[in-house]
């Protein structure tokens, strides 16, 4: 049996010449994170390739899902959240629960993971002190 998965990606700039691909959970977000750029490239460079394997295909590197982007504009500029929310979730945000993340190496910041029906979708790295009601407050309520 063979196991395949797709990949799709969206291509930054590194600012110092470079570029890096994120990986993104769907070419849709992929597509609308180019257009969302600041910096544009002038073309979308964002695409996808396919993974095959004689095994199950389990991936390491965090995949940028949309609750994670909506967790990045929340805590960022606000731009766009509305058109981004009606555009990603039609039929309304989830509820997020929130836990710090377990034997944090520093006691000034650390991640908060944030969970959909018991499901890791995403992180914020903040201030230790944060309460996790808190993030669930503003994550919850103030953007439905």
């Amino acid at each position: 049996m063979k196991y395949t998965t797709q990949l799709f990606y969206s291509v930054h700039n590194g600012g110092d010449g470079s570029a890096y691909p994120h990986l993104m959970e769907s070419a849709e977000l992929a597509s609308y994170d180019q257009d969302s750029m600041d910096e544009g490239w002038g073309e979308d460079c964002s695409g996808s390739f396919t993974v095959e394997s004689d095994s199950p295909i389990r991936i390491v590197d965090d995949v940028m899902t949309k609750e994670q982007y909506l967790i990045n504009k929340i805590d960022g500029e606000h731009e766009d959240i509305e058109e981004f929310i009606a555009r990603f979730f039609p039929n309304g945000v989830p509820r997020f629960t929130v836990k710090r993340e377990e034997n944090p190496s520093s006691k000034s910041y650390c991640y908060f993971n944030f969970y959909v029906d018991g499901q890791r979708v995403g992180k914020l790295f903040t201030q230790f002190t944060t309460k996790e009601e808190e993030l669930e407050k503003t994550f919850n309520d103030e953007w439905r």
